[in-house]
Parts: structure tokens; sequence; C-alpha cells
């Protein structure tokens, strides 16, 4: 498959919980889909200030540096709004990234 020829399919679920909200993500995330992927994230740290906002990415497959740099952005804007920010079950090829770029622990809240 031609990365660059295909758009990378990406969906995400929010499910508002009594302590957090919790995001799901899916798909690949790169240049393709940037703006839907800040989007998503900083919709849903706007709907719930000064919430923690966890973001499963267990089911994240690729990830390049438009998509650490959107989830750079929502850590900072999580923060600027109160709450906070961080991501869990990123396995993989998308684990081995964002511990090669030194992004991981800043992210995973030191996990």
């Amino acid at each position: 498959m031609d990365r660059a020829s295909n758009t990378p399919q990406a969906t995400h679920e929010v499910e508002v919980l009594p302590d957090r909200v919790r995001m799901v993500l899916v798909g690949e995330f790169d240049l393709a889909n940037e703006q839907a992927l800040t989007n998503w994230l900083v919709d849903a740290i706007e709907a719930s200030p000064g919430r923690p906002l966890e973001v499963d990415m267990h089911d994240v497959g690729f990830i390049d540096s438009s998509g650490i740099r959107v989830l750079l952005h929502a850590h900072a804007t999580a923060q600027r709004h109160g709450g906070s920010f961080r991501i869990t079950r990123a396995s993989g090829t998308v684990r081995e990234v964002l511990e090669i770029v030194a992004v991981y622990r800043h992210l995973t809240g030191g996990a």
C-alpha cells in the first residue's frame, strides 16, 4: 500500500467518566488527518475543562511527527485549561516512535 496516495483512516470515541474523559483513537495519524486529531482532542479538553483527558492508543497503528506534534499540543492545552493529559496503551511501532523521539514518558505521565 502506498502511504502517499492513501489517506489514513482514523476514528475516535469519547467517553465522559466521573473522574476523567477517555478518548479511544483508532487508525493512523499523520499529516493527512492532523487537523481532525487536533479538533477531536481540543474539543474534548474544552468540553470538560479541568478534567483529566486519557487517550487510549491501543488501536493506533501508525503515527508520524504531525501526530506527535498534536499530542504535545493537546498536553499543553489540557494544562492551560487546568486539567491533565496522558496517553495509555501505546504499543508496538507507535510506542517505539514515541520513545525514539523522547516523548513517551512525558505523554504517559512517566508510566
